[in-house]
């Protein structure tokens, strides 16, 4: 099965911010190649953005919703499960969990409980949350657990799927590979960013990462792209926090690349 190539429209935030930039910046990531956006706009009301994007030929992989607001708020839950089905995706994303909760036990499950709260509504009808985990979520709390443990574990694995993303994993101290074949079940959509090691170091103990184009960085990517296939992965999709050079140039050596890896 060909698994869809996209972008999180994060990578060229700077180029988005008026109705002209942002509509030059998916044309250039459809002439790129790409199948699929992650990605959201003000500057035009969602039948435009919507139409605007097929036109394009470019898929909306998800859609936004905020977990303070939706745990608050039933109304809130099905405005986020309606702008999901008018794009046609069965994702709702959330973003990382609030500061207060993130370095507890106790902070993780009462995210978890919330989430579950949401997530009761919403698989009720056919959609689910879906999550992104950075390198926080990989803080121990003793014993060999820490809060990906915990979130994955208290979280119902109906309504609550995963999008794992490749660098922060690494970040965190795990092997990608492993993690994405945890997850089976819980994840279709997932990030590809590479991690990279860059001289300047002043002390032989410092380690100075930074995030690159997929493969030219550290990652092993066959191995995570057997992995994805294994667990019926059906899109990746490229985020490069920071780019050193034209983004658009960088989100191409990541498609040249992903083709060469056989995607």
């Amino acid at each position: 099965m060909k698994i869809r190539k996209g972008v999180q429209g994060y990578t060229v935030r700077d180029y988005t911010k008026t109705l002209e930039g942002y509509k030059d910046s998916m044309k250039k990531i459809a002439e790129i190649g790409y199948d699929s956006v992650q990605t959201g706009t003000s500057l035009m009301s969602r039948e435009e953005h919507k139409a605007f994007l097929k036109d394009l030929g470019l898929k909306m992989e998800s859609v936004g919703g905020n977990y303070e607001d939706m745990v608050n708020d039933p109304a809130k839950v099905k405005e986020a499960i309606d702008n999901a089905h008018f794009y046609d995706t069965p994702y709702v994303s959330v973003g990382t969990l609030p500061i207060p909760m993130r370095e507890s036990v106790e902070g993780y499950k009462e995210y978890a409980a919330g989430i579950n709260k949401i997530g009761a509504q919403m698989k009720k009808e056919g959609v689910k949350l879906i999550y992104h985990p950075h390198a926080l979520e990989f803080f121990s709390f003793g014993g060999g657990k820490n809060g990906f443990d915990l979130l994955f574990d208290e979280t119902d694995p109906e309504a609550f799927w995963y999008c794992l993303d490749t660098h922060w994993l690494q970040s965190g101290g795990k092997n990608p590979p492993d993690y994405i074949r945890k997850v089976k079940g819980r994840m279709k959509i997932m990030h590809f960013k590479d991690y990279k090691i860059i001289g300047g170091a002043s002390y032989i103990e410092e380690v100075i990462k930074d995030f690159a184009e997929v493969g030219e960085g550290n990652l092993n990517w066959p191995a995570i792209i057997e992995a994805a296939r294994e667990i019926g992965i059906e899109a990746v999709i490229v985020e490069q926090d920071k780019c050193t050079r034209d983004p658009f140039d960088c989100l191409k050596t990541s498609y040249d690349n992903m083709v060469k890896f056989g995607l």
